[in-house]
């Protein structure tokens, strides 16, 4: 039921809260895939081959109690489709290892969650690798590594351990090894020839990007993550809500609207009582734990948008530091300045708006974000 004098999202029975239908879907996946955390029969890639005289392009070793091996560099020959084999190890004294977290950072470019391709994983939502054991104090495991083809190219895969669910864009999240040190990861870099890691253009740009109005239901592709520009559904929170950095909403007072997660409005009447339910509510995720985003309305015109090549073109265009966690009354052809709680930048161009609070409500925007 949508009240459309001051959009309020009632959630109805079948759907009561995104905690509950959660746990009902974790039975039905743990029978199906065995994909908990606490779950003791999941394997991460296929485990090393027991050929005793194995040999590896790289062998990475991350150990709580030092003696290890955390930065690795090998070199590649440029053959295409060219994979490196590595061993990668993982031991801890003080705490157990729940997920592993892979990223990969191409010339000198932001990291990005690392893809398997040819490797059979079970893989969380947010695209960690769960462990295998009760006693997850140390694992080993092959992996191949995709190596880059042309003269000049780097490419750097960067590995961590955790306690939980961590986060893509900071390794001390949980880290199993020694939370709060970014030191506590491992590292293999895979060079051909002499390394140029400044050739890239320092953006993302996300295209066509669409999110539309929170559903009842959670089937809305509500939030997204500047991250990877990848969208979320309210019904994939539980898991995915740490990633979002801001969601959209529409009010007949505030319009078409942009909202930090964290700071996103309470619109949700899960049992017809006030007050009215948080995304923390809704998610069971702690608000400690989720995503802070300020914005301002910018004096950049389309044109200056369209022209921006460059990270430091979004840093030009930036003429303050945004500090409101809501922005409201969204136009076409406005442009938006956007910080993370992690300095990261972008400029948001809005295409198209649907306004209204049903199934069609949305807005269009292309992104471009600074690495």
């Amino acid at each position: 039921m949508l009240i459309n004098k001051q959009f309020k999202i009632i959630i109805m029975s079948k759907f009561l809260k995104f905690k509950s239908i959660t746990v009902a879907f974790l039975i039905a996946v743990i029978a199906f895939s065995c994909s908990s955390d606490d779950n003791t029969d999941i394997t991460i890639p296929p485990p090393m081959d027991d050929d005793p005289v194995a040999t590896f392009d790289a062998e990475l070793s991350v150990f709580e109690e030092g003696g290890d091996m955390r930065a690795v560099t090998v070199a590649a020959d440029g053959s295409t489709g060219a994979e490196i084999t590595s061993k990668v190890a993982f031991t801890t004294v003080t705490n157990n290892m729940r997920r592993l977290y892979i990223t990969e950072s191409v010339n000198g470019g932001a990291p990005e969650p690392f893809v398997f391709t040819s490797q059979e994983v079970d893989e969380k939502p947010d695209g960690s690798l769960d462990l295998v054991g009760d006693d997850k104090t140390t694992f080993e495991f092959q992996i191949n590594l995709p190596a880059p083809m042309a003269e000049g190219e780097s490419i750097v895969y960067t590995f961590w351990a955790t306690t939980g669910r961590g986060d893509f864009r900071d390794v001390t999240k949980r880290n199993a090894i020694a939370e709060d040190d970014d030191t506590a990861i491992g590292t293999i870099t895979v060079n051909f020839g002499t390394p140029d890691t400044t050739n890239g253009n320092g953006i993302r740009e996300f295209s066509t990007t669409t999110l539309v109005v929170p559903l009842a239901d959670g089937s809305s592709d509500t939030f997204i993550s500047l991250f990877d520009g990848q969208v979320y559904k309210l019904s994939q929170g539980e898991e995915t809500a740490a990633l979002w950095d801001f969601g959209y909403y529409f009010l007949n007072a505030d319009g078409a609207s942009l909202a930090s997660t964290v700071n996103y409005p309470n619109l949700f009447d899960v049992d017809g009582t006030a007050p009215l339910d948080s995304i923390s509510d809704l998610t069971g995720v702690d608000a400690s734990e989720l995503n802070a985003s300020y914005f301002a309305l910018s004096a950049a015109t389309v044109a200056d948008f369209d022209s921006v090549t460059l990270g430091a073109d979004i840093d030009a265009i930036f003429t303050q530091t945004p500090t409101a966690q809501r922005i409201n009354n969204l136009e076409v052809g406005n442009i938006v300045e956007v910080e993370d709680q992690y300095g990261n930048r972008a400029l948001i161009r809005v295409d198209n708006i649907v306004p209204g609070f049903g199934s069609d409500g949305k807005i269009e925007m292309t992104v471009k974000a600074k690495l």
